[in-house]
């Protein structure tokens, strides 16, 4: 990757730089002369904006960027690249929108664009009944215009960008290799359906299930083109000290910073919305993040701190979820080129969908299924699940484009979210991850 390439890192919802930094260090490693942005002007409580005021900021900050490198280095910059973690992901996707709109990859050619854990469908519950409603309901009017984004509100963007007439869409086509990495379990904030772009999840019960995994990359990148193995004997977790007093603290002291939490993002959201009247009045976008979160009234580490204590209480509630994409090295999901660049996407001739890269797996769970019926659960692999209409629709535009989809599956952590991209720097396999994504950029 040569010193004119710009690649562009994007955090999540709560998030800051902090969060990419063992992204930034391997994409480095591979690619020492590469112009690496981490995104700053959204961070904390900035995020609770929404994807359309926090992919302005970002615009700004990468025109900021480009000219810098210019007037300090002498550098042009000609090709360009993004990635995003969680939300980072939809804000990427508007990000490239607006640059396409504006002229930008008239000189600047589009390289690489991928997500991580990214909810790609929205956040919306997929399990029927009470809670479904009760979680959609509340995420949409309590975290702000990120809420209404993320949960699919009447007037969130994410179904926008995925209209295959739009400018959003459009751009992503011009990429010449897209790909997402999705985990299939532990990761209770952004489930494998969404960030798969998959209406089945074959994931759901892995208790007699092993997945296999690509060579040098296992046990975390799995091999979608293998069946799983069926395991004669379920496998089932013993409960060790740390989890009794894991459970006992959770339950005596849970509910209290629960309700703190809660009247935290209460506060933060309101202090949100009133950002964006703002904002909408004056018609400015400030730059800076310092200057933005001194306004929000909440700094960035307390916005991690909070990010942190409710993804611990969701740690202590879950079993595990998610799904896969399949090519040549056995896990990709890859474009009939040979460097996975993107071709045709505007006239729909792609491979099929991520649904069909599934088969495989589900197949194999299925035939088990039918001859033992009470040995692999409750969960039917080959059924759909419960989405929304606005999600199904999404699922089958954003499959017309030509993904290199990636599963992955992490075991060191309760909580594979934050694991994916190695987010406290504490995980060796979300580096397996971030190594496996840097291997495989086109320069």
């Amino acid at each position: 990757m040569s010193a004119d390439h710009l690649f562009v890192l994007l955090h999540g919802f709560w998030g800051n730089m902090s969060h990419l930094y063992k992204a930034r260090e391997l994409l480095l490693n591979e690619y020492p002369d590469a112009q690496v942005l981490v995104a700053s002007t959204y961070a904390g409580n900035l995020t609770y904006d929404g994807i359309s005021i926090c992919g302005r900021r970002v615009i700004a900050e990468i025109e900021d960027r480009i000219k810098e490198i210019k007037e300090s280095d002498g550098v042009a910059i000609r090709k360009f690249s993004v990635a995003g973690y969680s939300l980072g992901g939809l804000i990427a996707r508007y990000v490239v929108g607006e640059l396409y709109n504006s002229g930008f990859f008239n000189e600047i050619k589009p390289m690489n664009f991928t997500t991580f854990a990214t909810p790609h469908l929205g956040t919306c519950s997929e399990k029927p009944g009470f809670a479904r409603w009760a979680f959609n309901y509340y995420g949409r009017n309590w975290l702000s215009q990120s809420g209404r984004d993320m949960f699919l509100g009447n007037d969130g963007i994410v179904p926008k960008l995925a209209d295959p007439e739009g400018y959003y869409y459009r751009a992503l086509t011009k990429f010449e290799r897209l790909s997402l990495y999705a985990n299939i379990i532990n990761d209770r904030t952004v489930h494998f359906f969404t960030a798969f772009m998959s209406e089945r999840d074959p994931f759901t019960d892995l208790a007699n299930c092993k997945p296999q995994y690509v060579d040098k990359y296992e046990p975390v990148i799995l091999d979608l083109s293998r069946e799983m193995k069926i395991l004669s004997t379920p496998v089932k977790r013993k409960w060790s000290r740390r989890d009794y007093i894991f459970f006992t603290v959770l339950f005596t002291v849970g509910p209290i910073i629960l309700l703190g939490a809660l009247a935290t993002i209460t506060v933060s959201a309101q202090l949100s919305e009133r950002r964006i009247r703002r904002l909408y009045q004056s018609s400015t976008f400030p730059r800076r993040s310092v200057e933005m979160t001194q306004q929000s009234g909440m700094n960035v580490t307390e916005a991690e701190l909070m990010q942190d204590v409710v993804e611990d209480l969701f740690d202590a509630t879950g079993a595990e979820e998610q799904e896969t994409g399949s090519t040549d090295d056995g896990t990709q999901y890859q474009s009939s080129s040979d460097n996975g660049s993107v071709k045709n996407a505007s006239s729909h001739k792609t491979r099929i969908s991520s649904v069909g890269t599934l088969n495989t797996i589900c197949s194999s769970v299925v035939a088990h299924k039918a001859r033992h019926p009470d040995s692999v659960g409750k969960h039917s692999p080959e059924k759909a699940l419960d989405l929304e209409e606005v999600q199904i629709r999404m699922c089958n535009e954003m499959n017309r484009l030509q993904w290199n989809k990636y599963a992955v599956q992490i075991h060191q952590t309760l909580h594979s979210h934050a694991a994916i991209v190695n987010r406290k720097g504490q995980l060796p396999e979300g580096d397996i991850v971030l190594g496996h994504w840097a291997e495989r950029l086109v320069i």
